[in-house]
């Protein structure tokens, strides 16, 4: 796990800072059944989203891959949210049903919930709204993890908090690096955690797990 960056930079920093301390120390309030839904993500990261939210200022959260709903899930629940998924559900066997079975499970008054069923290349983004917390688990060539940080932009904030799973891949951060080259986005603060060093998936990997395959979480600043 490497962090960079002042956490003391900007609130944003902190409270990213302060999320991943608490998940390290196990401290978060997500129900058991979100803690062992099946999903492609781990425990950790998912209490580290919860207690983001939890702790963000009017919390608008856009996610492109959701899967079974185990991300969307643990940003959501005991929170108040606006959320928008975006997904085909074209890969894995297309759980959709499945997702929207465990999502209506944590959507309550205080979550303003919505999904577009639709490749995340062909959304218009500027239909959708401005969102501060941004993840990205769709596809991951380097091309997609390109397209996946330019296309959304135009719906994220000024300064948002960016999430990228499966960190471990090479693919994934190149893609990810040139993408935020080109944009001119600055990174105030980051944290790289991966779960192997070769390149490979992890071993133990998905709700039986603490990161999966590997995070890229950060504070991004658009340029001015």
């Amino acid at each position: 796990m490497i962090r960079t960056g002042r956490r003391d930079r900007n609130l944003y920093t902190q409270l990213l800072d302060n999320a991943l301390d608490r998940a390290v120390a196990l401290d978060g309030r997500l129900s058991a059944a979100t803690l062992g839904m099946t999903g492609m993500s781990g425990r950790s990261y998912r209490m580290l989203v919860n207690n983001l939210v939890a702790s963000v200022p009017d919390a608008r959260y856009l996610e492109i891959g959701s899967w079974m709903g185990s991300t969307a899930c643990s940003a959501m629940e005991g929170n108040k949210v606006r959320i928008i998924c975006i997904d085909n559900w074209s890969q894995f066997d297309g759980p959709k049903d499945a997702f929207l079975a465990n999502v209506a499970g944590c959507v309550s008054e205080h979550v303003a919930f919505g999904y577009i069923e639709r490749d995340f290349r062909q959304v218009d983004y500027t239909t959708i709204g401005r969102f501060n917390i941004y993840l990205f688990d769709g596809p991951h060539s380097p091309q997609d993890h390109y397209d996946g940080v330019s296309l959304p932009l135009v719906a994220l904030d000024e300064t948002f908090f960016f999430i990228v799973d499966d960190w471990n891949w090479e693919g994934v951060r190149l893609g990810t690096a040139q993408a935020l080259r080109s944009a001119g986005l600055t990174t105030l603060y980051s944290i790289e955690i991966r779960t192997t060093q070769d390149g490979s998936h992890a071993a133990a990997c998905q709700q039986n797990s603490d990161w999966h395959n590997g995070y890229f979480i950060a504070v991004l600043q658009k340029p001015h």
